[in-house]
């Protein structure tokens, strides 16, 4: 196995969101056109290699990679041309990683008149009445999140492409629901991927 398949399987298990940007960014090349790259001893890939080895969709993949790149071109982190598979750097904290997501990845209004994710959020988190509390971190919680991550590492597969985004997005949210940064955007991320899902699979004839 090569350095940059181990990443893409761990990048497929894995939860903290910083690293699992870093797992993609050291080893992911700019572009679509194929891993041209791995024959020349750098061993980078492309996006689209690097997703069906992690078990993830392409664009769980990008939305990482845009963040990344965000952080890199603020100075928060190296750019991807300085890393290569297997290097480790320092990686932001939570809430500087959380803000640049959100930054590479702004939510979009499906009407001109919805409101945005974003918009949702911000309101809910100008509501003390109306935050949420993160679930505590424990044995039991762990144990579920690995047997979601496991269940749905293939879910590309098995699904078509707008589900499989759909439901990524949802393990996602679900994941960081933990997380006390980000639990207002992880519920609220988490009603629109359903709805997204639903949408995706369609109605019964």
């Amino acid at each position: 196995m090569t350095a940059w398949e181990a990443d893409a399987e761990l990048f497929g298990k894995a939860s903290s969101k910083a690293f699992l940007a870093l797992l993609a960014a050291r080893c992911v090349e700019p572009g679509e056109k194929g891993g041209a790259n791995a024959h020349l001893g750098i061993g980078k890939v492309f996006a689209s290699e690097f997703a069906k080895v992690a078990g993830k969709g392409i664009s769980t993949v990008k939305r990482y990679l845009a963040a990344w790149d965000l952080l890199a071109e603020d100075g928060h982190v190296p750019s991807r041309t300085e890393l290569v598979p297997g290097l480790d750097v320092e990686l932001p904290a939570a809430k500087t990683w959380t803000e640049y997501y959100r930054r590479a990845n702004p939510p979009k209004p499906k009407n001109p008149g919805d409101v945005t994710l974003e918009q949702a959020e911000a309101e809910i988190t100008e509501d003390p009445a109306a935050r949420l509390l993160p679930t505590p971190r424990s044995r039991h919680v762990d144990t579920y999140l690995l047997r979601m991550f496991d269940a749905t590492s293939d879910i590309q597969n098995r699904l078509p492409g707008p589900a499989a985004t759909a439901m990524n997005r949802l393990v996602d949210a679900l994941a960081d629901l933990t997380d006390p940064d980000q639990t207002n955007r992880a519920f609220l991320h988490s009603l629109d991927a359903v709805a997204e899902l639903a949408a995706a699979l369609g109605t019964p004839e």
